[in-house]
């Protein structure tokens, strides 16, 4: 039975918590990957793709850095997740079992999973009756130890080889994807910005992407990058292309919208959607799908989850990408100029 828990005079459901909590872990663990990644790109910049055999060299002492920052991220998704459900007392033991996950090769899922271990161990343990005595060390002692040492033993012992083979293997199913498979799995993703915008479907597509990139796959993180970026630069394109057929309101928005897609933020397509729902979504979705395939299909890499025009130059394919984002903006855009209505004539901009 899905039980109602109190907090702040709000009912929260287990499957709220769940998700807050996922979401925090998730928050926490953007800064550190977008470090990493960005870091670790300079330094491919300077110093070639193969960075990482160059030791003693200064773009190998930069990419160490940003290795170094990367290696956290599974350690610090674990410990936010915890110390969401059981507070404090669960931050040591999360960094424990997020670092555990790294080691076994369970990566982002087995961090995900051992920090609601950790937590909801520690939320239990929190509710233990105890003499007077013991209300002190149960924080500092007690709960610590005991999370960290049964959430460790049930990695190493029960569910730690699973994860890491089922991530070992489907990390080799996307290496191996082809052709149509490539483009197809980008398609899909794509689509999801297509149709929400910043949304609960993106922010599921991109965790899909987060993950991976986490785990040292890259291309679906570009994916999400083109896709996400087409929606807003596609309706100023329609704006562009049939000024005469959008209100005041749609021009000034489009304006918006062009600063918007180059930092990633969808969103900027939100007020055309919100005027006119099912002709946009005729537009955006197989704009961003077409996008998000071709970016796939054709191996665009973003060790960035995040940053649109500003982590281009670091990519491993920057002209390619910029290709796939360009052809997805126009598919947006000339559909949408195409189909939108025209508006009352009173509402057409003056100029």
């Amino acid at each position: 039975m899905n039980t109602i828990q109190r907090k702040g005079g709000k009912k929260i459901t287990r499957g709220e918590r769940i998700k807050a909590s996922f979401l925090t872990g998730t928050s926490y663990m953007i800064p550190i990957v977008v470090a990493g990644g960005i870091i670790q790109a300079i330094a491919k910049a300077i110093g070639g793709y193969d960075v990482a055999n160059q030791a003693g060299t200064f773009a190998y002492m930069i990419n160490q850095i940003g290795v170094c920052a990367a290696f956290f991220t599974v350690p610090i998704l674990t410990m936010a997740i915890a110390q969401s459900i059981g507070d404090r007392p669960a931050m040591g033991p999360g960094l424990a079992i997020g670092y555990l996950a790294n080691q076994i090769n369970a990566g982002f899922v087995g961090g995900l999973i051992g920090g609601f271990l950790v937590g909801y161990i520690c939320l239990w343990m929190k509710k233990w009756k105890v003499p007077n005595w013991a209300n002190g060390i149960m924080p500092i002692l007690v709960i610590p130890v005991f999370s960290t040492l049964v959430t460790g033993a049930v990695f190493q012992f029960v569910i730690g080889h699973p994860i890491a083979v089922l991530m070992t293997t489907f990390q080799n199913w996307l290496a191996s994807l082809q052709g149509g498979s490539k483009f197809f799995l980008g398609a899909v993703m794509g689509t999801c910005w297509g149709i929400d915008f910043g949304g609960p479907l993106t922010k599921t597509a991109a965790s899909f992407a987060n993950a991976l990139n986490a785990d040292g796959v890259f291309g679906p993180t570009a994916v999400k990058m083109a896709a996400g970026m087409a929606p807003p630069l596609g309706m100023a394109i329609a704006v562009f292309l049939q000024k005469k057929k959008f209100s005041r309101g749609d021009i000034e928005n489009a304006k918006v919208a062009v600063p918007l897609s180059f930092c990633y933020i969808t969103e900027g397509a939100i007020p055309f959607a919100l005027n006119d729902p099912i002709r946009v979504w005729c537009s955006t979705i197989p704009g961003s799908a077409i996008g998000g395939g071709l970016a796939m299909l054709l191996g665009v890499e973003s060790p960035a989850v995040h940053g649109g025009m500003f982590v281009v130059p670091m990519m491993n394919k920057p002209l390619i990408f910029l290709m796939c984002l360009g052809i997805a903006s126009l598919i947006t855009g000339v559909i949408y100029a195409f189909i939108k209505k025209p508006i009352d004539p009173d509402m057409i901009d003056d100029d």
